[in-house]
């Protein structure tokens, strides 16, 4: 191996092996530090920081109660067709997209049409619940793929059972622990990614978001974090809102860890 090359891989080494460490060392850190800044300052209002919070996690779990059916129901039937790689792309599109299509043309459409207001947090709940039906449903199909054992499937079918029967007394069974964990870090994503919907939207304010206005964390943070000066009540109770937040997400994703099961020698591949 020439002299250039042996260099540049032990260069490519240490970068790879000091990010290894750097990247945790960085994300403990930070996490460490904004935990700091939310106890140690005096803020204002616990019922707004409550309020942005539940903003957050009711928009999420009302969207994904949304998306819910769509993607069960599209996993359910479309299990026996491979999925294609444009679905697998599009299930990774970003909030806005959908939140900018339904919100600022459906919306007005409807409200012409029905008299809907075309400015009201439920549309919010209708884009997060479109843009993540596509994701939920992927995650759901690879949990039936990947937990279904083939040969439970092939003694079930010789032993005379219809495809129907094996769906729900074998494959569904098998696959609830890992479509669960996907529930509930779509939750998590859709917890965390209000503020792109609701800013698209333009719907800041709700009847359960916290002071001036604002409808959950991210809008806030977004909204007021310019304005707040470091120390002082609105920064530390926005502070505050992004630590609920983040161990409400990161809740979420430990119980996805530990009702995700290991993938058996012996599942379909």
């Amino acid at each position: 191996m020439p002299r250039s090359a042996r260099i540049a891989e032990a260069f490519a080494g240490a970068i790879l092996r000091s990010g290894g460490w750097v990247a945790p060392l960085v994300l403990f850190f930070s996490a460490g530090w904004l935990a700091w800044q939310a106890a140690s300052g005096r803020g204002e209002d616990w019922g707004r920081v409550f309020g942005w919070f539940a903003g957050s996690a009711v928009l999420g779990v009302a969207g994904i109660c949304l998306a819910l059916p769509p993607a069960l129901a599209g996993a359910l039937l479309s299990r026996r067709i491979p999925m294609a790689t444009f679905a697998r792309i599009a299930s990774a599109m970003p909030l806005s997209v959908p939140a900018f299509m339904i919100l600022r043309r459906l919306g007005p459409m409807v409200s012409q049409a029905w008299g809907v207001p075309a400015q009201h947090p439920a549309w919010a709940v209708v884009a997060l619940g479109w843009g993540l039906a596509m994701p939920l449903w992927i995650a759901f199909a690879d949990a039936l793929e990947r937990q279904t054992v083939r040969e439970w499937v092939d003694g079930a079918l010789a032993l005379g059972a219809n495809p129907q029967r094996i769906l729900w007394t074998l494959s569904l069974p098998a696959a609830l622990p890992s479509m669960g964990a996907a529930l509930m870090r779509a939750v998590a994503r859709a917890s965390g990614e209000t503020m792109a919907v609701l800013l698209v939207s333009g719907n800041f304010s709700s009847s359960w978001g916290g002071a001036d206005g604002a409808s959950s964390v991210g809008v806030a943070l977004a909204l007021d974090l310019p304005e707040a000066t470091g120390g002082g009540g609105l920064w530390t109770d926005l502070l505050r809102g992004a630590v609920l937040l983040s161990l409400w997400t990161m809740t979420l994703h430990g119980l996805a860890l530990r009702l995700e099961p290991v993938d058996s020698e012996g599942a379909s591949e």
